[in-house]
C-alpha cells in the first residue's frame, strides 16, 4: 500500500502516522518495522530497495519518506530536457511503485507537487542508446489506477476550526462553552498541536466543569494574530531590530519555528489577496473580509501593509518561506533557518513600493 501526503498539516500527519504504526501490531515489533528516511538525502532507487525488504516477525513494514518528491521536482525543474539523469531516475521510481510489495506500507510525505509538471502529469523519456522512447506515468495516473492513494490531511480553515475543537473536546469528554472555543481558536490560531495541548491543560484546570472564556483568558497566552502582525509590520518596514524583537516575543510563547513560518506565510498570502482587491477598487475592510473569508480585524491590520510591498516582493517572500519550510522539515536547524529568514526579509528593498 502506498500513500501520498501532499501539504498535510503536521499534527494531523503525526496522528495519522501513529494510527498506521499501530496497525503493525505489538509496539516493540512495530518499532523494529518502522523506518523513516529523508528524501533529500536518499535516492529513488534506495527507497525502492528499502520498500522491498521483508518485515521482521510481522506482516508489514512501515516506510515513511519525507521530502523525496520535493527534492526530485526541484532537480527536474532545473534540468533542460527529459533525457537528464534525474528524469531517468524518477521514471524508474514511478514504474517501481507498481511493484512495491503488500508487505510494505510506503508513505510519501511532501510539501507540494506542481500539477503542471511531469512528475504529476507524466512525461516522455526520449530514446537513448539501447533504450526506446518511453511514456512515463505520472503521479496522477498512478493515483487514478489505485497504485498510489492520495491522503488529504488539511488543517481546518478559520470557519471550520471551532467545529474541529468541539469535535476534539467531545471525543475526550471535555465540556467547553462556545465562547471559550472561539477565544481559544483566536488566541492560538491554526496550530492544531498547540490547540490540542491547550485543550488538555484547560480540562485539567476546569476539573470537570465546562471550560469558560475566563479560563482561556487566564490560562492561554494570546499568541495569534497580533504578535504575528507585529512581525509582519516590522518586516514590511524593513526594521530588522523591531522584527527580531517581535520574533523573540513569539518565541517566549513556545511557538515552534515551523508553525511561525506557516503563520508568516499565511500573512504574506493574505497581503497578496487583499492587495489584489484594493487594486480592483475595493476599500471597505468588512467587504474584503467577507469576500476572502477572513475576520475583519486581520484585514484591517493588513490593508496599510499592502502598500509597503509590490506583488513581486510578496511572491518572492512566499518562495523563500517555502524553501525554509522544506529545509526545516528535512533536517536543517529550525531556529537558525528562522533567524536567517527574518534577517533576509528585513533587509530587502528600502524604497516605498509603488505597485
Amino acid at each position: 500500500m502506498i500513500y501520498l501526503l501532499i501539504g498535510a498539516e503536521e499534527y494531523l500527519t503525526a496522528e495519522w502516522l501513529a494510527v498506521q504504526k499501530a496497525t503493525l501490531g505489538d509496539p516493540e515489533m512495530a518499532g523494529l518495522n518502522t523506518v523513516e528516511l529523508t528524501g533529500a538525502q536518499s535516492s529513488a532507487a534506495s527507497i525502492l530497495g528499502e520498500a522491498s525488504m521483508m518485515p521482521f516477525l510481522s506482516e508489514r513494514r512501515l516506510l515513511i519518506v519525507r521530502g523525496l518528491l520535493d527534492a526530485y521536482e526541484k532537480r527536474m525543474a532545473a534540468s533542460k530536457s527529459t533525457d537528464a539523469a534525474v528524469y531517468v531516475e524518477m521514471a524508474q521510481f514511478l514504474a517501481g511503485l507498481r511493484d512495491v510489495p503488500e508487505t510494505c506500507l510506503l508513505v510519501l510525505v511532501d510539501n507540494s507537487v506542481d500539477k503542471r509538471r511531469g512528475l504529476w502529469k507524466g512525461y516522455v523519456l526520449p530514446a537513448a542508446g539501447d533504450r526506446l522512447e518511453q511514456r512515463v506515468e505520472g503521479l496522477d495516473a498512478l493515483i487514478k489506477a489505485g497504485v498510489v492513494h492520495l491522503q488529504t490531511l488539511a488543517a481546518p480553515d478559520a470557519k471550520a476550526l471551532p467545529g474541529w475543537l468541539q469535535a476534539r473536546a467531545r471525543a475526550r469528554n471535555i465540556a467547553i462553552e462556545g465562547g471559550a472555543v472561539a477565544m481559544l481558536g483566536d488566541f492560538v490560531g491554526a496550530n492544531l498541536r498547540q490547540l490540542d495541548n491547550e485543550l488538555e491543560k484547560l480540562a485539567l484546570y476546569a476539573d470537570g466543569r465546562p471550560i469558560t472564556p475566563q479560563d482561556v483568558r487566564k490560562m492561554v497566552a494570546d499568541t495569534s494574530e497580533e504578535l504575528i502582525w507585529n512581525l509582519t509590520d516590522a518586516l514590511g518596514q524593513r526594521q530588522a531590530a523591531k522584527a527580531m524583537h517581535a520574533l523573540r516575543e513569539l518565541r517566549r510563547n513556545d511557538q515552534s519555528p515551523i508553525y511561525l513560518v506557516s503563520m508568516i506565510a499565511r500573512q504574506y498570502r493574505m497581503l497578496i489577496e487583499i492587495k489584489s482587491l484594493l487594486n480592483a477598487g475595493q476599500t471597505n475592510h468588512y467587504d474584503i473580509a467577507k469576500q476572502l473569508g477572513y475576520s475583519a480585524y486581520p484585514v484591517q491590520k493588513a490593508m496599510p501593509l499592502t502598500h509597503q510591498y509590490t506583488f513581486g516582493e510578496l511572491e518572492d517572500a512566499l518562495d523563500r518561506l517555502l524553501d525554509v519550510d522544506m529545509a526545516m522539515k528535512t533536517g536543517a536547524d529550525q531556529d537558525t533557518e528562522l533567524d536567517v529568514l527574518i534577517a533576509e526579509l528585513s533587509m530587502r528593498r528600502v524604497q516605498p513600493a509603488r505597485a
